[in-house]
């Protein structure tokens, strides 16, 4: 396991799926008991994805007062919440199946309503838990053209204003209608997780790492300018 750190980016560099899923909770765990150390309490923004599935099932095993951790999502696809496609389900069978947060500490946008509703629903419900203050960690991925959470390139100039949640949508993937977070919430955030794994996410990162165009092409670089990125990588 190997450290950088570049443009006030920390990254954790393994070399086998157990040490990526290994090195991925135990920094998670570390800052999770830091955040309530210091604030008595933890706010965690997390993304869906292949990648995290056994990073949340292992982190909802470790030894943490999960009473005092309040959870929501960073981004949601509009489908049921025991779609497969639900980033709801997804955190539900992971790290909800093992770690014992109180059902008020955990926010999900609510998919059984009008999108439009849904939308508005869960930036209120998001305003309120982080009415007293950022959240402390989000974890997210980068899809292979560059997305993060739900803001797929270019991104449009309403995901830097002042709304905490949009609707957005893309043809790249089956579900089409995305609800997100925005900058306000994922660049506001103390710790910005990002776990990648393989060549094809290697090779994405590089090119955006070297590459001169704005942040509508590249949104991580907006999290990253805004410091406290880590990366936990696993280029296999």
């Amino acid at each position: 396991m190997l450290y950088a750190f570049t443009m006030d980016l920390e990254h954790i560099e393994t070399i086998s799926e157990q040490e990526f899923i290994d090195s991925s909770v135990r920094a998670l765990s570390e800052r999770i008991h830091q955040n309530i150390d210091e604030y008595g309490r933890a706010i965690v923004g997390l993304s869906g994805g292949s990648t995290p599935r056994p990073i949340y099932s292992a982190l909802g095993k470790c030894a943490i007062p999960w009473d005092k951790v309040s959870v929501f999502l960073v981004d949601e696809r509009y489908v049921g919440a025991d779609d497969t496609d639900s980033n709801q389900k997804l955190v539900r069978d992971t790290l909800l199946s093992s770690a014992p947060i109180p059902e008020e500490n955990f926010l999900f946008p609510d998919t059984s309503l009008p999108l439009a509703e849904c939308i508005h629903h869960y930036e209120l419900k998001l305003a309120g838990m982080l009415s007293a203050g950022i959240p402390h960690i989000v974890t997210l991925g980068m899809g292979d053209d560059g997305h993060i959470a739900s803001l797929f390139p270019p991104v449009s100039d309403s995901a830097y204003g002042d709304h905490l949640v949009l609707h957005t949508e893309t043809d790249r993937f089956a579900v089409h209608d995305r609800i997100t977070t925005t900058m306000v919430i994922i660049g506001s955030a103390d710790r910005k997780f990002f776990f990648l794994k393989g060549d094809a996410k290697k090779q994405v990162w590089e090119e955006m790492m070297a590459d001169k165009e704005d942040l509508s092409r590249w949104p991580a670089k907006a999290v990253l300018n805004l410091g406290g990125g880590v990366l936990v990588s696993y280029w296999s």
